[in-house]
């Protein structure tokens, strides 16, 4: 049997959003990669859903679908019934005319097989209480709740019941079943459903399909389904409650022993529940959230609410009459237990990633769901068990990461300090209070203190968002790299010796740089010196003009006056 869903890997962004969606954690996470463990997938199609990258895929099989019309076989399509969420309104009477266009010979609606199986059902004649139309709710009973066997209604789902009435109605076809399910391929090529449907498409791959052969369904004259008689409420069994209501048994929720539920929480709840054998006559379950409206499989585009609105609304619609027969069919379905033993984790492996993983204390173990675990327990059973990695914790990665870079800077050979937003040093490594011969002792200082603090100042101004210069001190000439942290309010320096360094090219133009910003500093300093000297002495001279001046003029007055 082929894979239902398959992991694009080129696509796998290694966020294990779909390890936190899988109901059953049927996940492996190897080297970043999330593939589907077979053995213990159940086909729900959630991780198809939930994955923003589109990683998830269901398998495809239109090509064979194409191949079956090419051949010049007649081909049927039975179409869910939650199709008119997708293209309901006017473009419900105009998607048959579009399929038809594709290549159908017979256009009809899976709501047939619906009605029938919901008459066997609910007649009962038949041991069980768990209606059996959805095929995920039937894998996870097969594969984890084996002992509720039992409790389900031995009648196979719709899609099949109608395969098998279309066979019937048109001997010698092939069926090709159209839905948002991705549990439908699968539940096919089950060994007791063989030679009911040939072929299962999505939604969404018949809308891809209808856009490759230029079919738009809007422009598409209106046309009819071949149904067989009424179906009427039969066309709401994709939403909750549907088949109940298409059974004529009252869904209300006030009644103790009838009870409908949808989504995998709820459903998993329900059946982990100790008296489901004898407190209810009719259990209908849906794995999808909403019912079959909020499949996997479903073009993207419209909310669970709209869809709802839309298959309602269809269901309202009359069904032209049809000369067609209700032929007899198998309907019995057969269920096997398809369990498989947990490889049993001892608390010795689980110590072992605890210990790995930093969480030995239990005050370490945070329970916080980021790895796709609802708890590190387990997450840790996980990695015991090959379907995790240590490095799915982001707690762990974190501290890993923390621990690498206090150890780069514990160990680098430059000078590293930082300085708080007064220019105050809060942190020294090993090689800064070795060049600079000092110790942790004068932390809470100005740098100031050890070094010249030129290029903080000017960064504090906001004059530069990084410095660079070469400078001597205590013997050594060193290089200093600073830059500012400035959503954090601190400045970072960086030193490194070059007392025995040969200036390379790069170096010698720091060094140029610096002593041609320093000596045009000097030439300005020393001009506007002289240019205040020289006001002054001008304005001394003139001075002392005028009172030679003035000296020289009583001297002459007096000589006169004689």
């Amino acid at each position: 049997m082929a894979k239902a869903i398959y992991t694009v890997l080129a696509n796998c962004q290694d966020c294990y959003r779909c390890v936190r969606a899988c109901p059953v954690k049927a996940i492996k996470v190897s080297g970043g990669q999330a593939s589907i463990q077979e053995d213990l997938c159940i086909k729900c199609g959630t991780c198809v859903r939930e994955c923003p990258q589109r990683a998830k895929t269901v398998n495809s099989y239109v090509d064979e679908a194409k191949r079956l019309i090419q051949s010049g076989q007649e081909v049927a399509a039975s179409v869910a019934p939650s199709f008119a969420a997708q293209w309901g309104g006017v473009l419900a009477g105009r998607l048959p005319s579009a399929l038809r266009q594709l290549g159908f010979k017979h256009v009809c609606e899976t709501a047939e097989g619906a009605k029938y199986i919901t008459e066997k059902a609910l007649s009962g004649e038949e041991f069980g209480n768990v209606c059996t139309a959805c095929p995920v709710v039937i894998n996870y009973i097969e594969m984890y709740k084996p002992d509720l066997m039992d409790v389900l209604i031995p009648v196979t789902s719709p899609m099949i019941a109608h395969g098998r009435m279309l066979k019937e109605n048109y001997p010698g076809c092939a069926v090709v079943f159209i839905g948002p399910c991705a549990a439908k391929a699968s539940e096919a090529q089950r060994p007791e459903n063989t030679g009911a449907i040939d072929c299962v498409i999505t939604f969404a791959e018949l809308q891809e399909w209808l856009k490759e052969e230029n079919i738009d369904p809007n422009n598409c004259s209106e046309s009819t389904f071949e149904n067989i008689g009424q179906l009427g409420e039969s066309r709401l069994f994709p939403i909750q409650g549907g088949m109940l209501k298409t059974g004529g048994v009252a869904s209300d929720g006030t009644d103790s022993e009838v009870i409908h539920i949808s989504g995998a929480e709820d459903v998993m709840g329900l059946l982990d529940s100790e008296d489901l054998s004898w407190r209810y006559r009719y259990v209908e379950p849906l794995f999808c959230k909403g019912g079959c409206i909020n499949g996997p499989a479903f073009p993207d585009g419209s909310n669970v609410f709209d869809r709802r609105n839309r298959v309602i609304e269809y269901a309202k619609k009359p069904t032209l009459p049809s000369f067609r027969q209700r032929p007899e069919i198998s309907f019995t379905a057969y269920f096997t237990d398809e369990s498989k033993k947990a490889e049993e984790v001892s608390e010795t492996q689980i110590n072992k990633v605890y210990e790995r993983t930093g969480k030995i204390d239990p005050q370490s173990r945070l329970n916080c769901g980021a790895c796709g675990y609802d708890t590190c327990l387990e997450n840790a059973v996980a990695v015991a068990r090959g379907l995790a990695e240590p490095e799915m914790c982001m707690p762990y990665m974190r501290r890993l990461a923390q621990q690498r870079t206090d150890r780069i800077i514990e160990t680098t050979p430059n000078g590293v300090v930082v300085l708080d937003s007064e220019l105050c040093m809060i942190k020294m490594n090993p090689a800064f209070m070795k060049m600079f011969m000092c110790n942790n002792g004068i932390l809470g200082r100005r740098i100031s203190y050890l070094v010249n603090s030129d290029g903080y100042e000017k960064m504090l101004a906001g004059l530069a968002d990084d410095f660079q210069s070469i400078q001597s001190k205590y013997g050594i000439r060193y290089h200093e790299h600073l830059y500012a942290l400035r959503e954090d309010k601190q400045y970072v320096g960086i030193y490194a010796d070059i007392s025995k360094i040969k200036y390379d090219e790069g170096q010698m133009d720091i060094v140029k740089t610096q002593t041609l910003m320093h000596a045009r500093e000097f030439l300005d300093h020393q001009i506007r010196f002289a240019q205040e000297m020289a006001h002054y002495l001008g304005k001394s001279t003139a001075q002392s003009e005028e009172i030679a001046n003035r000296l020289i003029s009583l001297y002459e007055e007096d000589d006169g006056a004689k």
